[in-house]
């Protein structure tokens, strides 16, 4: 099993409240939130480097 070391980030209040929200309706821990929000922008952002990467070829 690997060890993920931990990360501490500072947030704005009104932001922590959102994903602490956003994790209660989607029963998860709020770190798996968190990850699933920056898979998802992370993913869009790859998919519109391919598209761009393919247009200018």
């Amino acid at each position: 099993m690997s060890v993920i070391p931990p990360l501490g980030v500072r947030l704005p209040s009104e932001i922590k409240e959102k994903i602490k929200a956003a994790a209660v309706m989607n029963r998860r821990s709020m770190n798996a939130e968190i990850v699933v929000a920056l898979e998802s922008i992370y993913a869009s952002k790859t998919s519109e480097t391919q598209k761009a990467d393919a247009h200018r070829a």
